[in-house]
């Protein structure tokens, strides 16, 4: 049986997927640097630690460079305020680039992600165990409950009461 048409097209899509998103980012970065240079050159120069994480991280689904990119975006959007409220023009922009406080906290709101990235597995298994660490004694209460109640018989072959 042939797939649908419209799963034919998603898999074509797929296929040249990142081709497109390189030409749409190419595309944006051109017409921001005709209209916006200073945002594209904050963004651009703020944001590498984002696409250090992009180049880097191989799960299909970027988690390293979705919790760094959205840290580090969080850190840059007060100097970006201030590019545009102080008069959107190239002095702004390396007036926002000369600022050491500033880099210091563009990149360490993305070391943050990158040790929020590093840190939510470990947490995660914590979690887990603590949750069957109490379902397992809540089990073993109600195991012993039915003992009392209906005897011993009900426990089985089982002595890990």
């Amino acid at each position: 049986m042939a797939p649908p048409k419209s799963q034919g097209k998603r898999q074509a899509s797929r296929a040249k997927g990142p081709v497109y998103w390189g030409t749409v980012i190419f595309a944006a970065l051109a017409i921001g640097m005709v209209f916006a240079l200073p945002t594209v050159l904050v963004i651009g120069m703020g944001l590498l630690p984002t696409f250090a994480a992009l180049l880097v991280d191989v799960h299909p689904r970027k988690y390293a460079a979705w919790s760094v990119g959205l840290l580090n975006s969080a850190g840059l959007l007060p100097y970006l305020g201030d590019l545009w409220v102080t008069g959107h023009n190239l002095d702004g922009a390396f007036e926002v680039l000369s600022n050491v406080v500033a880099w210091l906290v563009i990149y360490s709101a993305a070391g943050a992600g990158w040790l929020i990235y590093m840190a939510m597995p470990t947490l995660g298994s914590v979690i887990i165990d603590i949750r069957s660490n109490g379902r397992i004694r809540r089990l073993k209460a109600e195991k012993q409950a039915l003992i009392e109640e209906w005897g011993e018989a009900v426990a089985g072959d089982s002595t890990d009461g």
